[in-house]
């Protein structure tokens, strides 16, 4: 009975029918699936975080789009002004990792797909890409989205059209992300300009107290003058002679607080860098010394001297070795040299002052951006992120260079280096 029923089911195809049936169960809930995952990848996509890198960006969008897609390495490029900015993300053992490559272009008009591609092939040509851009809503293309893969590939269809949807989410947080940049670079410029008020401010209180000082200290000097005529030998003659001493230097620091604070037009003048150095040292050595900093200088006297403002420069040096009093704050032995030398750059003299310290270095990736506004180290309340920048500025104004070398936890070097006139070549 049982045989004649299998032979009944075999003729009417009634198993067949169920593992058709099951089959096609099968891939219709496959497909539920994976459109599932599509959804989820895009929504993950809107929820970007505005305060996150340009590299943790690149490495997420390359974590999510690998969900659904298949590729070798994912490039965010963004186009900042005449330039192409990579963010260039590849697999490692457990994750994303991203570098970061810098590019100029030449078009004056704005770049379009084929443009970029051509671009990224010459800078990747062992790689296929495949591109959608980033523009915003008057249609300005700001960025591009790349898949890159080791061989070619010809991605179906419907595969286009889901990265094409993508792209159109990721362009939404890309935006918030420019936009919250760039309101916080503004935030940023005004509490600057609060701290710029500040500082004005202070200068002024500044140049007020030293007149204050001025007047009774030149009293005393005066005083102490007539007595050193009437009481020269013995310990009262020597007391007067330190009493003096003391006054002079007193005198020149307030000098040199009263030029350092004063606004005006900064007029290039012969600098002695030896003098320029003592004042500078008079101003805030005083306060390395009471921080248990030892002060090394190492002045080559036969240098010639330099044209600039020495204002400006005793700035440079000022922002330099208070940086390095900060780099050597946890050091069981903090030292710090001043120093001048002979320099040559691309076949050109300058002479060098150089403010070395033994404290905590810079990290290799923090060399390339010590010099941009705003950024720093430092911990918070401690630093504008402006000194450097600052002192570039400075030292460019004047033809010259500012020059770092830094060893992670062994030594930091800043030289600032001045041209040497034509009439002051060295033999």
């Amino acid at each position: 009975m049982r045989g004649k029923q299998e032979l009944i089911d075999k003729l009417i195809g009634i198993q067949s029918s169920r593992k058709s049936y099951y089959s096609e169960l099968n891939a219709i809930v496959g497909e539920l699936q994976k459109k599932n995952k599509q959804l989820e990848v895009i929504n993950r996509l809107t929820q970007i975080h505005v305060e996150k890198s340009w590299e943790e960006v690149s490495n997420y969008l390359a974590a999510q789009f690998s969900q659904v897609l298949s590729f070798d390495r994912f490039v965010l490029t963004l186009i900042d002004k005449s330039e192409l900015l990579f963010y260039i993300s590849q697999p490692d053992a457990t994750d994303w990792s991203c570098h970061f490559v810098k590019r100029s272009i030449q078009t004056k008009t704005a770049l379009s797909v084929g443009e970029f591609k051509k671009l990224l092939k010459k800078e990747m040509p062992d790689h296929y890409g495949t591109s959608v851009c980033l523009q915003n809503q008057s249609g300005k293309i700001y960025g591009f989205l790349t898949l890159l893969n080791r061989n070619r590939v010809e991605y179906p269809r419907e595969d286009l059209e889901l990265y094409k949807t993508m792209g159109e989410h990721v362009r939404v947080s890309i935006e918030n992300i420019l936009l919250f940049k760039d309101v916080s670079e503004k935030v940023k410029i005004e509490a600057q300009l609060i701290q710029s008020a500040k500082l004005a401010a202070l200068g002024e209180m500044a140049a007020g107290i030293a007149h204050e000082l001025n007047s009774p200290l030149t009293a005393i000097l005066g005083h102490v003058q007539l007595l050193m005529r009437e009481i020269k030998e013995g310990r009262p003659g020597k007391m007067l002679e330190d009493i003096y001493q003391c006054g002079l230097r007193s005198k020149k620091i307030i000098q040199n607080l009263l030029t350092f604070s004063r606004q005006e037009e900064y007029q290039f003048e012969t600098i002695d860098l030896p003098d320029l150095i003592e004042d500078v040292l008079g101003l805030i050595g005083y306060q390395l010394a009471v921080s248990g900093i030892s002060i090394q200088k190492d002045i080559d006297r036969t240098l010639p001297p330099v044209r600039g403002s020495r204002n400006q420069i005793e700035q440079v040096l000022i922002n330099l070795l208070l940086n390095a009093k900060d780099a050597v704050q946890e050091k069981s032995d903090p030292e710090i040299i001043i120093g001048t030398c002979l320099a040559s750059l691309e076949e050109r003299p300058y002479v060098s002052i150089y403010v070395r310290d033994n404290g905590v270095g810079i990290e290799e990736e923090d060399i390339s951006q010590i010099f941009n506004p705003f950024f720093t180290t430092k911990e918070k309340m401690k630093g504008t992120g402006l000194g450097l920048s600052v002192s570039l500025g400075i030292a460019e104004s004047h033809g010259g260079k500012l020059l770092v070398d830094s060893k992670v936890n062994e030594y930091s070097q800043f030289s600032l280096l001045l041209p040497i006139q034509e009439s002051e070549g060295v033999e």
